[in-house]
């Protein structure tokens, strides 16, 4: 967004400066020019006056002591001509038979003058012809003055006045630039600290916003973004505790009913009831587990140490797939095989990985079908801690598997089965409390697939 904001604006300065040494520079040459003009003319009047003198008199002496002196201080060459194409006077090495010279003095005879100087630049001719007419007679032309005029050390005035407003302009762009940079710093400032806010609500961290900083119109924005954020934060964090809260109160009624259930003579409908109940409290327990997982989920991205759920049952920094299953409880029925391996850093993860490993074994036995075989491995992979859970059951269909994960999701083959539809769910909070993430796949034997990757802490 900076680079949008200031290529228009370089662009806007830099024609800006460009006109702004342009018209400069222009000025420069004229005012220069005009006064090598004016001061060829005054020498121009007083050789004209010279020269008509000169005719009057008869004698040149006068004339050429004058010509001789004005070449040596001007460096410029200078030749009185009459009517006839003599030279009557002249110095500084002027060649009169020249075509330029000829036609010059014959049109300056005519009282056709030239007396001024084109616009001096740097590139300019170093040498420019002037002439004018000079009378013998009262009324009557009696030849020309021709002055070639040096412009060599105006060219180099002009030149380095050019040089000198050059350096200004880009002194003046730099300032420019830095200018609109901090402007545009100051701008933008706001702009992306609204930016980095989004992105840490959608990554459930802490929202960090400038109090003064940018317009006030980024600033009110800015002040509704953060009372707009905290109030989303305060509903999640609401959300969450209620979740908990209710799983919590429910577990009273929950108990006193089964102790009346218990109480009751058997028989099939307290029999139904009490199964019912067996499945409210699990949902229950699942619900408890969920709301705490999730609470370390988001205490992670906002980059508070994450802290074990379980029970550690291991205090070792190191541990292998065998012995992760040894210390989680595993549904009967199962063929469990845990792929020897390395031991690989668990500290801090070790109670989850458990946690997660009875959670994935649980549902093999549920959703994988007959007696399935289970295969759990434990590895490192650049630093990360993955395990995977894999069977050789029925699977879930290719559309199914991006859907696994989501709370109190089963698909349409299971609804029918025992469960509650959020032991993935938890298994994805506890992976994300680790800054890590959870994946479910198709195993190479056709069953599922659950890659689970943390980072030991």
């Amino acid at each position: 967004m900076r680079r949008r904001v200031l290529i228009p604006s370089v662009l806007l300065g830099l024609i800006t400066v460009i006109v702004i040494l342009v018209t400069a520079g222009h000025g420069i040459a004229v005012t220069r020019t005009h006064e090598a003009t004016l001061q060829r003319m005054a020498a121009m009047n007083e050789i004209v006056s010279r020269a008509e003198i000169a005719v009057t008199a008869g004698d040149t002496g006068q004339l050429q002591s004058y010509l001789d002196r004005f070449a040596e201080t001007y460096g410029d060459a200078v030749a009185v001509i009459d009517g006839r194409g003599v030279v009557l006077a002249d110095s500084g090495g002027l060649d009169t038979h020249r075509d330029d010279v000829t036609t010059l003095a014959l049109s300056a005879g005519r009282s056709v003058p030239r007396l001024t100087i084109p616009t001096i630049r740097p590139w300019s001719d170093s040498r420019a012809l002037l002439a004018a007419p000079f009378e013998g007679l009262p009324g009557v032309t009696a030849g020309a003055v021709v002055v070639e005029t040096n412009l060599v050390e105006a060219r180099t005035d002009v030149a380095t006045s050019w040089a000198l407003i050059t350096m200004i302009g880009f002194v003046l762009l730099g300032a420019l630039l830095l200018a609109l940079y901090r402007w545009t710093n100051w701008i933008l400032r706001p702009v992306h600290a609204l930016d980095r806010a989004t992105h840490a609500i959608e990554e459930h961290r802490a929202v960090s916003l400038p109090e003064r900083s940018g317009p006030p119109e980024l600033r009110r924005l800015a002040r509704s973004f953060a009372r707009m954020a905290g109030s989303v934060e305060d509903a999640l964090e609401q959300q969450r505790g209620f979740v908990a809260e209710a799983s919590h109160q429910l577990r009273n009624p929950l108990a006193a009913i089964r102790l009346r259930i218990d109480g009751l003579p058997p028989s099939e409908e307290t029999r139904a009831v009490d199964g019912d109940l067996d499945r409210l409290e699990h949902i229950v327990d699942r619900m408890l587990v969920l709301a705490n997982a999730s609470h370390r989920a988001t205490a992670a991205a906002s980059g508070e140490a994450p802290t074990s759920m379980t029970q550690q049952l291991d205090l070792t920094d190191r541990a292998n797939a065998a012995e992760v299953v040894a210390a989680a409880h595993a549904p009967d029925g199962l063929r469990i095989r845990a792929i020897a391996g390395e031991r690989v850093p668990v500290l801090g993860a070790f109670g989850d990985l458990v946690e997660i490993t009875e959670i994935l074994l649980e549902n093999a036995a549920k959703y994988a079908g007959g007696a399935p075989t289970v295969t759990v491995s434990l590895r490192d992979e650049a630093g990360s801690t993955v395990l995977e859970v894999g069977d050789d059951g029925t699977g879930l269909e290719t559309d199914d598997l991006a859907q696994a994960g989501n709370r109190f999701w089963r698909s349409d083959r299971h609804r029918g089965l025992p469960g509650t539809g959020l032991g993935l769910a938890i298994v994805r909070q506890l992976a994300l409390a680790h800054d890590g993430e959870m994946r479910v796949l198709r195993s190479a034997a056709g069953g599922l697939l659950v890659r689970v990757e943390v980072v030991p802490q």
